[in-house]
């Protein structure tokens, strides 16, 4: 069973979590998913998508270069592990009328996975952008593959659909 309601071509934000210098070198297995999200991130902005930044309230000021805020994006600072408990996500995108959010960032089983549940429980449609998150290999694999614990709760299949950035269909409008 899954909750998790599919995509659709409403109103979206992409949010471009913890991709910090310090946070990608020290808590990425993999520190080429800067560059994986620097990609998705410019695809967002070419399709018109917001992006919001939001990294831990002392590390506003060592966003990773490959993923810099262009002028006008926001830049949150927050005091929890997700993005919506301490920050004012939530208000900015009511304010713009987005239902539906992309997840992005490091780690997978931290603020991904703590954003993306905060983010259903309110109501926006989630959609993890799994090759633009990372982890320890078998945490990021336990919260994206629902073949690692098909019978679990755990996984962000439940409340979100997880896909690669080539099949976000907003993304790539037609």
């Amino acid at each position: 069973m899954s909750l998790a309601s599919g995509q659709s071509l409403q109103p979206t934000a992409l949010l471009a979590l913890d991709f910090t210098n310090y946070i990608v070198a020290n808590f990425s297995a993999d520190e080429s998913v800067v560059d994986r999200a620097a990609r998705v991130i410019s695809r967002a902005r070419s399709a018109g998508v917001r992006v919001i930044h939001v990294a831990p309230e002392t590390m506003r000021d060592d966003i990773h270069s490959a993923v810099a805020p262009l002028d006008g994006e926001a830049v949150l600072g927050k005091k929890t592990i997700g993005a919506f408990a301490t920050t004012n996500l939530d208000a900015l995108l009511q304010a713009d009328g987005i239902r539906q959010i992309i997840v992005t960032g490091v780690a997978t089983s931290g603020t991904v996975l703590s954003t993306a549940r905060w983010g259903f429980d309110v109501g926006y449609d989630v959609i993890i952008c799994s090759d633009a998150c990372s982890d320890q290999p078998s945490a990021h694999a336990a919260l994206i593959d629902p073949k690692v614990h098909a019978d679990s709760w755990l996984g962000l299949w439940r409340i979100a659909t997880v896909v690669p950035a080539e099949q976000i269909q907003v993304l790539y409008p037609s």
